[in-house]
């Protein structure tokens, strides 16, 4: 079947759940030992992320074996270069201390209070319901489907179109202060990292555990930002956003020359 109607589907479970109606009753679980206590708002938003990597799952196990076994190979495909891993904490990373240093330099009075476990925690928390099934979800299924047709990059943009898109219900439930400009520039900034997020997916050679760790790093900054720049942290926004558009233009312009030298060849 068409992925249009998988990704109309994805959107339209994820979207369901997090715009549903739900209490305030707290639950928790238990992982490692570690009791993780969220509100219910917050399991069901963690929910809605799950979806799409669930129904790429059972997508593809309905379209055959080998479909099925094409998607799980790219889950499991770890053994790739080392550096792919490296760029792909380096890459939000940089981003993320550059943003942060000059907002302290043309913001003396921003106050910064550096609360690693508290980033660290939330990360661990929504490690396993978004890095890991959005990547499955985007990367390691539509994004393959829409390379069958068009460009890498073209459809690396499809992608991060419909990403942001995606998004749009989970940043108006979660996020304080948001406005039209503001959720633009969000929305550009995610289209341009679906860039950098199947450039890396492409290199590794389609290793999706390469993807899953820059998703978890670009969490983890997010989450740092919050914790770090206090009060302050939504003036990283526009910042990081300029910062994305170089690395996307630059990153984009290379894969696109190495892809006609591979044409020419």
């Amino acid at each position: 079947m068409p992925v249009w109607i998988f990704l109309f589907l994805s959107a339209a479970f994820s979207w369901a759940v997090w715009l549903s109606p739900t209490s305030n009753k707290v639950f928790y679980v238990v992982v490692w030992g570690w009791r993780i206590t969220q509100p219910l708002n917050t399991w069901k938003l963690l929910f809605g992320n799950c979806l799409p990597g669930l129904l790429a799952l059972v997508w593809t196990f309905v379209e055959g074996k080998q479909q099925f076994r094409d998607l799980l190979s790219s889950l499991v495909a770890w053994r790739t270069q080392f550096r792919w891993y490296i760029l792909s904490i380096a890459f939000p990373s940089d981003v993320f201390a550059a943003s942060v240093f000059l907002v302290a330099i043309f913001s003396p009075k921003t106050e910064l209070r550096w609360l690693p476990i508290v980033a660290l925690v939330n990360s661990l928390v929504a490690l396993p319901f978004g890095p890991l099934w959005e990547e499955i979800a985007w990367r390691a299924f539509a994004l393959r489907k829409l390379q069958n047709r068009y460009s890498r990059l073209v459809s690396a943009l499809i992608i991060g179109v419909y990403w942001a898109v995606w998004h749009i219900p989970l940043w108006l439930v979660t996020m304080n202060h948001l406005t039209i400009t503001l959720l633009l520039i969000i929305f550009i900034n995610l289209v341009l990292w679906s860039v950098i997020f199947a450039f890396l997916y492409d290199r590794s050679e389609q290793s999706l555990p390469v993807t899953i760790l820059l998703h978890a790093t670009c969490l983890m900054v997010q989450n740092l930002v919050a914790t770090t720049v206090l009060h302050t942290a939504i003036r990283v926004i526009p910042i990081a956003a300029a910062f994305s558009v170089y690395l996307a233009v630059v990153i984009a312009n290379g894969w696109a020359s190495t892809s006609r030298s591979g044409l020419l060849e």
